[in-house]
């Protein structure tokens, strides 16, 4: 019976040490951690609305793929858009979009935030600006050209192009229908 005792006493004695010492580093690192998503967020919304003087309060919405709003303020204080965080998607679940959307229903910017769960070389090149910059100034149903649309495809990543086309269109419903005026408010 000591035969089991010992070693599993010692293993025990492991295993607390090691689970202190994961909790310990979590303690330490959280803070940082959480500085620099805020600091990617505001890089992120800032990009995709470069007129804005500051933002407003974000408001959590998990409506669809939508997570949050963020209003863009002039210096005034007035809504000049919205910054719109997405998750949805592509060809592996996780890839995260901010949009920048204004007063008229337009899109001012896309910043894709995470794409490293889509394919390297394929999706994850949502990531280049010759991707994402054909985003900009687009209003209304946004689609691929392979379905009607103008948005030039991923060579080989058409499932990520059109999750990033139907996320824009959500996006920009979304404000339309809740924000802007004529909409639900």
């Amino acid at each position: 019976m000591s035969d089991i005792i010992k070693p599993a006493a010692v293993l025990l004695i492991i295993c607390v040490v090691a689970a202190g010492l994961l909790g310990y580093v979590n303690q330490i690192t959280a803070a940082p951690i959480a500085a620099q998503q805020e600091l990617a967020k505001q890089e992120s919304m800032t990009a995709v609305l470069p007129d804005a003087d500051s933002f407003g309060e974000e408001q959590e919405i998990n409506e669809g793929n939508i997570t949050t709003i963020t209003p863009a303020l002039d210096s005034e204080g007035n809504e000049t858009g919205y910054a719109v965080a997405i998750t949805t998607k592509g060809f592996s679940a996780g890839l995260q979009l901010m949009f920048g959307i204004d007063t008229e229903g337009v899109i001012t910017g896309l910043s894709v935030v995470d794409c490293s769960n889509e394919t390297p070389g394929l999706g994850a090149n949502a990531a280049n600006e010759d991707f994402y910059g054909q985003f900009t100034g687009k209003s209304g149903e946004v689609a691929v050209t392979k379905d009607g649309g103008d948005i030039e495809a991923l060579t080989g990543a058409t499932i990520t192009s059109r999750a990033v086309a139907n996320a824009a269109t959500e996006a920009i419903n979304y404000v339309t229908e809740n924000y802007l005026e004529g909409g639900a408010n």
